[in-house]
């Protein structure tokens, strides 16, 4: 084989942001990792770099998490020697439920209301997000409704980031 044929072509340099024709690729901080491992430099701004969220949002998510492990701790327990899978699994639950609650702490600048969005999609994200704390903490430390709960947890995670701003109307 020939040297030719050994070394590839690094790819070409993708256009800025306000350059390039598609509105929702940039070159983030991630792009120069990218590049150095041989992928494109242009990275989808919603996919590796998403909008941050506002610093209530954050503080909520966090107030919610050492509730809610307090809640587990003092309810159920942590029997992290004689459960660890089920210790994992109640972490990942806990975690998953309090960013799904902390999703509906509103924005700065819109007051206090809660941010339900379209309400009977908001109470299904709700209930959800309610709901796998408590499987964990009525079940303790059974690992088959443990594993349950984590997925309670992300389905009410997901409905929360997917769910439209208002309802449409039928």
């Amino acid at each position: 084989m020939s040297e030719q044929h050994l070394h590839r072509e690094a790819p070409p340099e993708v256009a800025a942001p306000h350059e390039s024709a598609t509105p929702n690729v940039a070159q983030g901080a991630t792009s120069g990792a990218l590049a150095s491992l041989g992928h494109p430099t242009a990275v989808i701004d919603d996919v590796i770099a998403p909008a941050r969220w506002p610093r209530r949002r954050r503080v909520a998510a966090v107030v919610l998490l050492a509730g809610l492990v307090v809640l587990v701790g003092a309810t159920a327990g942590w029997p992290l020697s004689e459960a660890p899978l089920w210790t994992v699994l109640t972490a990942g639950t806990v975690v998953i439920s309090s960013l799904a609650l902390a999703l509906f702490v509103p924005r700065s600048g819109g007051g206090w209301r809660p941010d339900l969005g379209c309400a009977p999609c908001a109470v299904a994200g709700l209930a959800v997000a309610v709901a796998a704390p408590w499987l964990i903490i009525e079940t303790a430390p059974q690992v088959e409704r443990a594993a349950l709960a984590l997925v309670i947890a992300g389905a009410g995670l997901a409905r929360k980031l997917t769910e439209p701003a208002v309802c449409e109307r039928p």
